[in-house]
């Protein structure tokens, strides 16, 4: 089964903590990564890969290309209704189903290709060990095999696959702590370009969605709620912290955004009152899991590439102080 395809690796010793950094940035790993990065954002290219999230597949393609020193990149799912990203000097574009388009301020396309495209690699390397695993072949391509393991058992762990010509990304599996497969990236054609397409030409010059944007502080005067995080993964920080407007509520939601460069986590908290909160529940769908609990009259809702248990551990440790007073800062 395509989901469980077996590969050959070599295994080295995983890269110890208590290396040297001269020694950890002279690896091999990263410096694959390194060269990953660099062709991941410079050359011009179209992948074509599915997503495997238990069982269902996803086919997808992605195309890249550098138009007058402007990055430019496109994503679109190719079954079902169109859903489209566009990505375009640190704003990507999208493009969804019964959804007005809109703009976010980002320094990548979502997904795993691009987030180890841009992930800052001295910190990935305080968060993971970086380890050589040999070599096998992807979507008929010789390919540079390596391991990202977490230092915590709160995160995954990657295998990743690298093609040896063009440095760019062949396959991505992400694994639980022992080694079982939760979610696949995995090419199956990839072509090189000496220059940029048409079509990334016309996205170079394309009119971009408005921009959507949260408040960049909690409005303390109308602000009801008064929580704080309590315990989540080691590594991971907090970058946002500000209010949002869903269309399914009448009333603002606070949102918490922690991230390590590699993997995401979105906290949500809002009153219940009168609008109908979602059922208590726990749900993973590939990497992804989403947790929805409800504690005194507040639901919070935590989703992220995390496993399962982390998502409820991050859910149960909230801390809830008095109504109307000043919002707490979020804190480790």
């Amino acid at each position: 089964m395509l989901l469980l395809a077996s590969f050959s690796v070599l295994a080295e010793s995983p890269v110890s903590p208590t290396q040297s950094v001269e020694q950890s940035q002279a690896s091999p790993a990263l410096s694959l990564l390194q060269d990953y990065q660099q062709a991941y954002h410079q050359r011009q290219y179209e992948i074509s890969y599915i997503i495997v999230r238990q069982g269902h597949i996803e086919p997808v393609r992605f195309i890249h290309g550098v138009v007058d020193g402007v990055e430019v990149a496109h994503r679109v799912y190719l079954n079902g209704p169109a859903n489209e990203a566009v990505y375009r000097q640190n704003s990507v574009a999208f493009f969804e189903p019964g959804q007005q388009p809109y703009s976010l301020a980002s320094s990548r396309l979502p997904g795993m290709f691009g987030s180890l495209a841009a992930v800052d690699l001295s910190h990935l390397q305080d968060n993971y060990d970086l380890v050589i695993a040999g070599k096998s072949r992807v979507a008929g391509r010789p390919a540079q095999v390596m391991r990202i393991v977490p230092k915590t058992g709160d995160l995954y762990g990657l295998y990743f696959w690298v093609d040896f010509s063009t440095q760019l990304p062949l396959r991505l599996d992400v694994v639980d702590q022992s080694g079982e497969l939760v979610e696949q990236h995995m090419a199956v054609t990839l072509a090189e370009f000496d220059t940029p397409s048409e079509w990334m030409k016309e996205l170079a010059s394309l009119d971009m969605p408005n921009a959507v944007v949260g408040k960049d502080t909690l409005d303390e005067k109308n602000h009801q709620l008064n929580w704080k995080l309590g315990w989540y993964p080691k590594g991971m920080e907090v970058v946002q912290h500000e209010q949002h407007a869903l269309a399914v509520l009448s009333e603002s939601v606070d949102y918490v955004k922690l991230t390590d460069g590699l993997f995401d986590i979105s906290v949500y908290a809002n009153a219940i009152g009168k609008t109908n909160p979602l059922r208590e529940q726990l749900v993973r769908q590939g990497a992804t899991s989403l947790h929805t609990l409800v504690k005194q009259g507040i639901e919070f809702t935590v989703v992220g590439e995390i496993p399962p248990e982390t998502a409820s551990k991050i859910a149960d440790d909230v801390k809830i102080g008095p109504y109307l007073e000043a919002p707490l800062e979020p804190v480790q």
